[in-house]
Parts: C-alpha cells; structure tokens; sequence
C-alpha cells in the first residue's frame, strides 16, 4: 500500500476542513465575526397566512445569517453566531421583524413586532433604532437577551390586546411559541386580530395599536425595577419618537 507523504497529507486535511465548513453554511447561511460557536435559530413567519418561501436574514451581536422559509412559513438557520438577532421576513410586499435572544425557536408575526415596539418604547428608541443598534448598543443588547424582560414585555402586550380589542391571546408566549398556520392556537390568534384590525394588510400593527405599545413601553422603562435590570436604560441608537 503506498503511504502517503506529509505533504499530500496536510493538503487532504485542509480539503476535509473546507468542505465541512461549505456544509455548515448550506445549513443556513452565514457569516461569523469572531469564534463565535455555531447555533440554530428557527420558527415560522406568518401574517395570519404563512409568509411562504419568506426570505429570512439574522443580523447578530456578532455574525449574521440567512435562510428561506418553506411554504408553511417554517425556517430554520445554522451558523456561528453571538446573539441578540434581529430577524427581517420578507416575502412579496410584506415585510416584518422579531428578535432572536439566542439560539432556539423564535417567530417572525405582526406580534414580535409589536413586542419590537413596546421594548423600544422602554428604551427611549424606535424600532429601528432598536434593530440597527443590535450590533453596537450594550443596552439594546442586553434588553433582547435578558428573558425577564422579553416575558415581561410579551404579557404586557398581551394585556394592552386585551384592553384594546377584548382578544385573549393563547398564549403570551408568541415570541417563541411553536404553531403551524391553519391550525388552533397561536395562527389562529393571528387571524382573531387580522379580522378586529389590530394587523393590516401589509402585517404590520395598525398604527394605533403600534403607538400604544411603545407609549406603554416608555411608561415602564428598562431599570425602573419593574422588568429587570440591563445596565442601562438609553443608548445611542434612539430618537425617543413613536414612529417605526
């Protein structure tokens, strides 16, 4: 049997160490910023109907990925990461936004985005801010990472659906809650809210609704004892408006 020499050796190593790492990538997609561990982040993107063959893009504390829904709004991406993520669904002219802590299952639904409303409102930014800022804010990404605060910001949207339209949610949960669309629960919700008017067309919150969330947000700030605490209650990534 021929052996073979160092040489040869190394170079089938390093061929063995590319294609594993083109496999990673085909999970998902993704780009790592450092020595990040490798983590999956899945759920459904859904407006009520599933945001079929939606395409997903993470941006992460550190890292970024991507992956396409399935025709049942399911996706799911593997890559190396450091959370908190924000999550962009888009599929045709609908585009919305949720926030994954770290790896697991988080949903893309008119709710999150609420959810992304009501915490931006507790830390003095907008929506926008709060997603841009992800990256760079130690604020924001504490807030998206700590679970007393996501729990606590999830029941307090539930509440003010609640208050508003008389619409108890399943559950509080919907952030990371797993459903399927056309069935009971969570999807159902969806649509319970599509036909009071609290989601429009486009899935996004009806403006009011929106409004009220981050109002109801900047009357519970961050570090007021109230929702945990992140070190902080600002950052440089918000203009304190209502506006997405």
């Amino acid at each position: 049997m021929k052996l073979f020499n160092g040489a040869t050796l190394r170079t089938l190593q390093f061929g063995s160490i590319v294609l594993a790492t083109s496999a990673l990538v085909a999970c998902g997609g993704g780009t790592s910023t450092g020595g990040s561990p490798a983590g999956t982040v899945s759920g459904t993107a859904a407006v009520g109907a599933a945001l079929a063959n939606a395409s997903i893009t993470l941006t992460c504390k550190n890292g970024s990925g991507s992956a396409t829904a399935n025709a049942n709004g399911a996706y799911s991406a593997t890559f190396a990461f450091d959370g908190p993520c924000s999550i962009t669904a888009t599929g045709g002219a609908i585009t919305i936004h949720s926030f994954a802590a770290g790896a697991g299952t988080f949903n893309v639904t008119p709710l999150t985005e609420l959810l992304l409303d009501y915490i931006a409102g507790q830390l003095g930014t907008t929506v926008s801010g709060l997603l841009s800022g992800i990256t760079s804010n130690p604020s924001y990404q504490s807030a998206l990472s700590n679970s007393t605060v996501i729990a606590n910001a999830q029941a307090a949207v539930a509440k003010l659906i609640k208050d508003t339209y008389g619409i108890t949610l399943s559950s509080s949960s919907f952030l990371t809650v797993s459903f399927t669309p056309g069935a009971p629960g969570a999807d159902a919700d969806l649509d319970t809210l599509l036909k009071a008017g609290a989601i429009t067309s486009n899935g996004q919150p009806a403006a009011s609704l929106a409004a009220a969330a981050q109002a109801a947000g900047a009357a519970a700030p961050i570090g007021s004892g109230n929702n945990g605490s992140t070190g902080g209650s600002g950052g440089s990534g918000g203009t304190g408006t209502t506006t997405k």
